[in-house]
């Protein structure tokens, strides 16, 4: 890796030419393949790691679920209790999200060695540390605040009566912490895949948002469809691309699965302020996921009240 590369990592960029030239020795660089570890639960941590291309996947297995904690991208950093704390062993799992991932090591060693020979160059780091951790606690409290709404939401029984109210309740709480101007969730319908039915929207009114629509009348959501996955179109991207009644300038939409099958579709539009983040993305899954569970709930409990409805009728039981 050259100086200037180095320097233009947010981590080491208050450093000047002659501090990169003590630390660019000390890094140890590797490459990663997309899915290969590069820490497994478990494991001493002992370094701080820097992405210098590609991207990373943070998970925590609980209660036999894989978790996604967070996605960090290009010029981030992760494992920084590697550094800070001896003999502290890696609680998650880390693994390459993009084919030729590369990622600066610093261990702990020459973390120390550093520190006494050169105290300035640390305090630099170690600020940009703070400042980082302080905006991931920001993003984690977020996400934590919405699990627990949801959560709370779903797992009362009287929700579960009424899918479209439950369904804009969520919604409501998702726009609140992703600040947008449109959203909606469709579900497809049962018989007839290739159409969608509108349980639930913000900022769009029926005029412009039939509550039931073709998937292929739609070229975003027929991707979304096909694809079976997740859309982040940023605005540089969405000026060349066909524009939509629901949005205007950039929108992030993620599939609604139940054990694997896509049911849905959770969008949102023109995000308030800037782009749709990886950390936005992370949220929706989130949501998405707690959706999916509310939406087989409602369908259960209906199907077994139109099940004892039936005994009454029929039976006389």
């Amino acid at each position: 890796m050259e100086k200037n590369e180095l320097k233009s990592i947010a981590l080491f960029s208050g450093l000047s030419d002659e501090e990169i030239s003590v630390v660019l020795p000390i890094l140890e660089e590797q490459k990663y393949h997309s899915g290969r570890t590069v820490y497994a639960a478990g494991e001493i941590s002992e370094k701080l790691f820097i992405i210098s291309k590609g991207s990373v996947i943070i998970t925590h297995e609980l209660d036999n679920d894989i978790i996604t904690i967070a996605n960090i991208q290009q010029g981030q950093f992760f494992g920084e209790a590697g550094i800070l704390k001896e003999s502290k062993k890696h609680q998650s799992e880390a693994r390459a999200q993009a084919d030729d991932t590369i990622i600066l090591k610093l261990s702990r060693d020459n973390f120390l060695k550093l520190k006494k020979e050169n105290p300035e160059i640390i305090a630099s780091i170690l600020e940009k540390i703070s400042n980082g951790l302080s905006e991931r606690l920001t993003h984690d409290t977020t996400r934590i605040a919405i699990i627990s709404a949801i959560s709370d939401l779903v797992n009362n029984p009287d929700n579960l009566n009424n899918i479209n109210t439950l369904a804009q309740k969520i919604l409501s709480i998702i726009i609140h912490a992703i600040p947008s101007h449109q959203a909606f969730l469709g579900i497809y319908k049962k018989y007839e895949k290739n159409q969608i039915d509108i349980i639930a929207s913000i900022g769009l009114s029926p005029k412009h948002m039939p509550k039931s629509l073709p998937i292929d009348s739609d070229p975003y959501l027929h991707k979304l469809y096909a694809k079976d996955g997740e859309m982040r179109v940023s605005s540089g991207e969405y000026e060349s691309q066909e524009k939509v009644f629901y949005a205007k300038k950039n929108l992030l939409a993620r599939a609604i699965k139940i054990e694997g099958e896509n049911i849905g579709v959770l969008l949102l539009s023109d995000k308030e302020q800037g782009e749709f983040s990886s950390q936005n993305s992370l949220m929706l899954s989130i949501a998405a996921g707690q959706i999916s569970f509310a939406v087989e709930e409602a369908h259960l409990r209906k199907e077994k009240t139109a099940q004892e409805e039936l005994k009454r009728e029929y039976v006389g039981i």
